[in-house]
Order: structure tokens, then sequence, then C-alpha cells
């Protein structure tokens, strides 16, 4: 597990009393895909010391790889349901992009709007929940950026980024570059703007691979990104 990955159980786990999941079978001709074990959910506003604020803990009991479509409802430190409050997120959960192996995996949240100041909690509902014909190692992909072929800075313009897959089989995934706030003492740092940065990547097995930085990401990530903490992430999608 990646050090920027959550360890163990969140504080707060977020028990699913409807969950909107049936015992999922293919809807097409052909095999019937297996049925999946719903995960479990944790969310914890603080990461610590050099790990990210705002996760989602999503545990994966089954022996597949699994995306899920997720719905996320904000609530205050006293259970109040906060309506006001959008929940986006950095790693497309609420999508389908993201794919959780087996074990567990998590998203980075973020919140706008009226009220955005006092989540404390989400609930969550599984709207989908596909499970894939694979099994991808659980462990994190390093991103490393690079400028005219020589590894820079995170900080520093970069026309490329470098993925090496340490592992026998290949690897799919996305790269996103993001841009935090700053926020006030004790309260949770989050995600101001995500920037894709080209589209679904395959890296060999025991390999690299280089993906070039479009330059409509580029403009943006000089925009946004200018003097704010930042980070380039890669995270497992399909």
């Amino acid at each position: 597990m990646s050090s920027h990955q959550l360890i163990g159980l969140a504080s707060s786990i977020t028990v699913l009393t409807a969950m909107a999941v049936r015992a999922l079978r293919a809807r097409t001709r052909g095999p019937a895909r297996p049925a999946v074990t719903p995960p479990a959910f944790g969310y914890r506003a603080h990461g610590g010391s050099n790990r990210i604020d705002q996760t989602l803990h999503i545990i994966n009991p089954d022996a597949v790889d699994v995306a899920p479509v997720l719905a996320f409802t904000p609530v205050s430190s006293d259970g109040r349901v906060l309506p006001g409050v959008r929940v986006g997120t950095a790693y497309g959960s609420d999508r389908g992009e993201l794919v959780v192996c087996p074990g567990d995996g998590f998203d980075v949240l973020n919140f706008s709007g009226p009220g955005a100041d006092q989540v404390a909690d989400v609930l969550v509902t599984v709207k989908k929940l596909l499970a894939l014909p694979t099994t991808s190692p659980n462990d994190y992909i390093d991103a490393r950026p690079t400028r005219d072929g020589a590894t820079v800075s995170r900080f520093a313009p970069f026309d490329a980024v470098v993925l090496h897959n340490p592992h026998p089989v290949p690897v799919k995934l996305r790269v996103v570059h993001l841009v935090y706030d700053s926020p006030p003492p004790g309260a949770s740092q989050q995600v101001v703007h995500r920037t894709p940065i080209g589209g679904l990547a395959v890296v060999p097995p025991q390999g690299d691979l280089v993906v070039q930085v479009p330059a409509s990401a580029a403009a943006l990530i000089r925009e946004r990104g200018a003097g704010q903490a930042v980070s380039i992430k890669t995270y497992p999608s399909r």
C-alpha cells in the first residue's frame, strides 16, 4: 500500500443502511459476471503528517477488481445532512472511473457550496458496482515529472510524466495533477483543481511508460498551480 493511502480503517466507518446494489450479473449475452460483495467505507478528514486530507477509504472484500459508482451525502458533526454542499472526487469514484483492487483503495473528496466548512463525515450510497475480470496489484505507481527528458520538481514546468510499473503484469491507470488550498489552522486541506494528464494509460510489465502532457493540460497546470501546493497522482482505472 502506498504511503499516501490510509492505514487500517478510518475512525468513522460509514455503514450503508440502504444500498443501491444488487447481485450483479452481466446484462449482455455471454457468461454472467460473478456476484460481488458491496464495499465498506471510511472517511477521514485529516490524513496526518504528509498524508492527504479528506480521503474516502474503500474496502473491497472480493478477489477481483471492482469499479463503483458512488453518491455522497455530506453531514455535520452532529449528524445533520448538509443539502447545500456539493461533493467532488479526485479519482472519479462517483462516475465509475476509479478501479478498487482486492483489499482496498481510496479517493480524495472535496466540498463546495453553503456549509462546506461544516462537513464532518459522508454517507455513501453505491449506485452501481461493476466486477471486472482482472485482479490488479494493490500498489501505488509513481508518476515522475520530466522536462526535455530530465526529471524536475512537481512545482516546475514539465512536459511529460514517466510511469514505472514494478509488477509482472500490465497496469491500467490515469494520471492527474492536483492543486490544494491553504486552509486555516485546524481545518482540513482539500483539492481545488484537478487536471487530467492524458487518458487511460497501460504501463507494461516491469517497464516504463512516458505520458506526454497535452498543451491544454500544461496551460491549466501553469495557471492553477503557480505558487500552490500541488501533487501528481496516479490511480487504477479502466
